[in-house]
């Protein structure tokens, strides 16, 4: 697929190019800092454990904050949120580089997600209002590439810069590409705004409790060190807010969330099967790392290297998605591409050594991988009216989140089942099964996607005959 420079404006081009970055920033900052604990617990001299805070409050910040973004945007202005954003971002990347204290570096990541939380939603909602719903085929075509490679790359650039520099160059890389994006914003940005109903705080209040309570419980779900009451008690009081935020949402004149968007087919139907493949293929990058370090004894660092080949399928899949979509569809296009992650999935259960079979699984599963998010990411918005797009894209977003998070618990445990019945010490085995269980998970989609009529999304396509 050729995209023609000709075919756009200035403003629509750097438009591109800022919202891209802000999702490379975000998705490699949010998978970064994993390489980096070991050191950075010896720096503070605390344990591993204690320092999966730094990450949590990452995810905490952005789990209670998207979803009023859009709301945020439309008040005050897509300009002036983005640039409140990149800034508080910048500047907090640079105050968690500097901090030796580590109650310091949990409240900085989580002002740093507080940032992303505006960062993302608010650069997608930008999408929506500088191109046309005919253009948002070949523009997602480019946008979806830092989504999906950012948590491959992430590892690589955080593996080198720990080993031969410091663990605080992690967030100080962030800076230079900050005051980049800043420039561009504040020169060909746009200040877009759109009325607003009254802000309803204790709605808000009550969502993010329950979304923060949430993402913590799914963080430590799995960690021996915290007790099961603990984790009793915070899913009991999830489930307390998330009943307050029901009721209190149900009688209000002014939801934050709006949920009549269920209502649209193509809305729904993409919100639950993204929310279903990305459990899947969360919890295939969390076994993937394990599988590659554990069963082939490769470190980190040179595990990352396998995930070259999982680059190469994504920036691939944007040589045909678009032109599958103008000939086949929108359904037709995502059940090829379930079915095929469905099948690439399957091929890592066959791996017994390090060789083509493994870069032929990669490969395939970035081809389709990267093709299913771009045509749910697209036809999400087919029937939204432009006055519900900020809630649109806050809806999408905090839920997608939660499901990677909702993929690593179920990876997790199916491992330690398999590993338990199959054979101890992490065998070959137990990774297979749960390669095959996530395959299955992920298959699980297209009883979604069933549900899609041929022609929906046609709005979006530059050819509206499809091949019968």
């Amino acid at each position: 697929m050729k995209i023609k420079i000709a075919d756009y404006t200035t403003k629509q081009i750097i438009g591109l190019f800022i919202i891209s970055s802000l999702l490379l920033m975000e998705n490699v900052d949010a998978h970064i800092l994993n390489v980096a604990i070991p050191q950075m617990a010896h720096t503070f001299n605390t344990s591993v454990f204690t320092l999966k805070l730094a990450v949590t409050s990452y995810l905490i910040g952005l789990s209670i904050f998207i979803p009023i973004s859009g709301w945020i945007a439309d008040r005050f202005g897509t300009r002036n949120t983005l640039i409140f954003s990149i800034v508080l971002f910048a500047v907090m990347s640079l105050q968690c580089g500097r901090t030796n204290s580590i109650v310091m570096l949990v409240i900085c990541r989580l002002l740093q997600g507080l940032a992303g939380a505006f960062m993302v939603p608010v650069g997608r909602l930008l999408l929506l209002k500088i191109f046309s719903k005919q253009q948002m085929v070949k523009a997602y075509t480019i946008m979806g590439m830092p989504v999906m490679l950012g948590p491959i790359f992430a590892p690589i650039l955080g593996g080198y810069l720990v080993t031969y520099f410091s663990w605080r160059y992690i967030f100080w890389v962030n800076i230079p590409f900050s005051i980049l994006v800043l420039l561009a914003t504040i020169r060909y940005i746009d200040n877009y705004k759109q009325p607003q109903d009254k802000f309803n705080l204790v709605s808000f209040l009550f969502l993010g409790l329950f979304l923060a309570l949430v993402c913590f419980w799914l963080d430590v779900f799995l960690l021996p060190e915290v007790t099961l009451l603990l984790k009793t008690l915070l899913f009991v009081s999830a489930c307390l807010c998330g009943y307050l935020y029901y009721v209190v949402e149900t009688r209000s004149s002014f939801p934050i969330i709006r949920y009549q968007l269920f209502k649209l087919r193509t809305f729904r139907v993409c919100f639950w099967a993204n929310i279903i493949v990305r459990a899947a293929l969360g919890g295939r990058a969390f076994l993937l790392a394990l599988f590659l370090e554990i069963s082939y004894h490769l470190s980190a660092f040179d595990a990352g290297f396998y995930f070259i080949w999982m680059s190469a399928g994504i920036l691939s899949s944007r040589t045909f998605v678009k032109k599958s979509l103008d000939k086949f569809g929108f359904k037709r296009t995502l059940t090829v591409a379930n079915l095929g992650s469905f099948f690439a999935l399957l091929l890592f259960a066959m791996v017994n050594q390090l060789g083509i079979l493994l870069y032929l699984a990669l490969f395939l599963n970035g081809v389709f991988a990267s093709a299913q998010f771009m045509t749910m990411n697209i036809l999400y918005y087919a029937e939204v009216e432009q006055n519900d797009y900020g809630s649109a894209v806050s809806l999408a977003a905090t839920w997608q989140q939660l499901g990677v998070s909702l993929g690593v618990i179920v990876a997790a445990t199916a491992l330690h089942v398999m590993n338990h019945f199959i054979q101890p010490d992490f065998s070959t085995i137990a990774f297979h099964w749960t390669f095959v269980l996530l395959a299955i998970l992920n298959l699980g989609s297209q009883f979604l996607i069933n549900q899609l009529a041929i022609n929906d999304g046609y709005n979006l396509l530059a050819s509206k005959k499809l091949a019968r």
